[in-house]
């Protein structure tokens, strides 16, 4: 985990953070982490309890007034835009959110 502890730490941080809260708040379900360390690539897992997918909350235009100054709900909005690929399955009752973030 060398390199993605010094290559990737903070965005993996970051990103793992944003699916767990994704998680906690909403969905108020246990969570199970797992991480997956290949080659070229790193997995982190979210499951929980919740079978709804995930949905990223639209952007708001600069005339859009609605919800400007929300202080949630633009998580799945920065995962979207950091991970290399994220996406959400089911599993058991529930669901696993992934994302993964490339080699440096």
């Amino acid at each position: 985990m060398t390199t993605f502890r010094h290559g990737w730490g903070r965005a993996r941080g970051l990103l793992a953070s944003e699916v767990v809260t994704n998680v906690l708040i909403p969905a108020h379900s246990d969570v199970d982490l797992r991480l997956r360390e290949y080659p070229d690539r790193l997995r982190v897992e979210v499951r929980d309890s919740d079978p709804h997918p995930p949905v990223p909350t639209e952007i708001l235009t600069a005339g859009e007034a609605d919800n400007k100054e929300a202080e949630s709900g633009r998580g799945l909005l920065i995962v979207d835009a950091l991970a290399a690929d994220w996406g959400s399955s089911p599993a058991g009752r529930g669901k696993t959110t992934w994302f993964e973030l490339t080699t440096p």
